[in-house]
């Protein structure tokens, strides 16, 4: 009797946080529709502004997502095999990026487009001098956003590519292919559900990033107010129906990105 009694209280203890965490969060977003009204942000959801910051941060975080990727995929291969005495070190510079507060990010970023090697001769100067500036520009969201979810796209892919069997890759080149062929034919599909994966959860990654953009990029309105930058200066403005409109977009693609990289996952295992 006392052990049923016991597991009862067990589970209604665990059950019970459950439900008051999933109660807690179906309040706050009532609390919003409530103060804002069901209306006022569906018309702030179809508004000018808001498609402009929709559209900018779909093809900005779309553009980074691709280059994290460009960069992730051999670097995390070659730091996947990887075995030399300054591992360690290699790895600790390469986590810097995702435990680094974004600001903080931002602040090094702009310093180093800014005032390297001198102010007089930055590289955003000598940039601008190609026509191309960075700091305060789109370029800047991209840069970023790409300085962000690099971290995560090396860690993640690295994980793919040593949960792999190496016997296959040593079959392989035992039969006469090529690295190039080894890794195109035989390791690289085998981290497809893993590259697919990362890819949803660093575009979501990107569509979410505020600190360094803001630093690197600014906020001006109509020019580089990504949906984060959007909230931000409508929260100055008071405008909170817009505020919870931009909120909800993100919260939507979250949810849909979250939704997909779980899948695939499950799927892989």
């Amino acid at each position: 009797m006392t052990q049923v009694l016991s597991n009862r209280i067990f589970w209604l203890w665990s059950v019970g946080m459950l439900a008051i965490y999933v109660g807690a969060i179906l309040l706050v977003v009532f609390a919003c529709l409530l103060y804002a009204g069901i209306g006022n942000i569906a018309a702030a959801i179809v508004s000018e502004e808001l498609r402009f910051s929709t559209k900018l941060s779909v093809v900005t975080a779309t553009v980074s997502t691709v280059l994290s990727l460009i960069i992730g995929i051999p670097a995390s291969y070659a730091l996947a095999q990887y075995r030399g005495r300054f591992k360690n070190i290699v790895d600790t510079l390469l986590d810097l990026p995702i435990v680094m507060p974004p600001v903080a990010l931002g602040v090094a970023l702009l310093v180093f487009f800014s005032q390297f090697p001198s102010s007089d001769t930055s590289v955003d100067r000598w940039l601008q001098s190609l026509g191309k500036p960075v700091v305060f520009e789109v370029p800047a969201i991209v840069i970023a956003q790409l300085a962000v979810v690099s971290g995560y796209a090396l860690r993640i892919l690295k994980a793919a590519f040593e949960s792999q069997d190496p016997r296959l890759r040593d079959v392989a080149r035992t039969l006469g292919l090529t690295r190039w062929q080894t890794f195109l034919w035989i390791e690289l599909p085998q981290s497809a559900n893993s590259l697919i994966a990362t890819m949803i959860l660093l575009w979501a990654r990107a569509m979410g990033e505020f600190g360094a953009t803001v630093v690197l990029a600014g906020a001006t309105p109509g020019k580089t107010d990504v949906l984060p930058i959007a909230i931000f200066l409508y929260l100055n403005r008071a405008q909170i129906d817009k505020a919870l409109a931009a909120s909800a977009v993100l919260i939507i693609v979250s949810i849909a990105a979250l939704l997909l990289f779980r899948q695939l996952v499950q799927r892989r295992l």
